[in-house]
């Protein structure tokens, strides 16, 4: 039994003619007539999509429910502006930061005189501010009304 000489084929050289013939017909594909009315179609569609809900929104925007709404929190924002409810949280939350870096401070340099060693990190701690600089509430300069609490 003779064998006959098969043809050579190279893998790569066959890899190389798939991938043209794939890119090839994706790009016929890309080109058609079929394609380009797809796209069309798609790009009208979304043009469409936007003007209804444009309309859609100028309506809701119009109803007497959405007059109401933004009359209520134009309203809610006028009286919180009138009773300075958000400079009081600001200064309240100011206050209680102050203190509360202040009491971390002592505790730091009770931790440093101690010899215990600390890590403090790669931020390093600063000085508490000074009660004239920070304070403006007399009550904060007090001790805590429990001495056997630490803080």
């Amino acid at each position: 039994m003779t064998q006959e000489p098969r043809p050579s084929t190279n893998l790569s050289d066959e890899l190389t003619r798939l991938v043209n013939q794939v890119t090839e017909a994706a790009r016929l594909a890309w080109e058609s007539e079929e394609c380009k009315r797809l796209q069309t179609e798609i790009s009208e569609g979304v043009k469409n999509f936007s003007v209804q809900v444009d309309e859609a929104v100028r309506r809701a925007s119009e109803s007497e429910t959405a007059k109401k709404v933004r009359t209520q929190a134009e309203q809610v924002a006028v009286r919180a502006r009138e009773t300075d409810v958000v400079d009081d949280m600001r200064q309240g939350l100011l206050v209680g930061l102050q203190t509360l870096n202040r009491e971390l401070g002592k505790l730091l340099e009770r931790l440093q005189s101690s010899g215990a060693p600390v890590s403090t990190g790669p931020v390093p701690p600063q000085a508490p501010a000074a009660p004239s600089e920070t304070m403006t509430s007399p009550a904060i300069n007090e001790p805590p009304s429990d001495p056997s609490v630490e803080i």
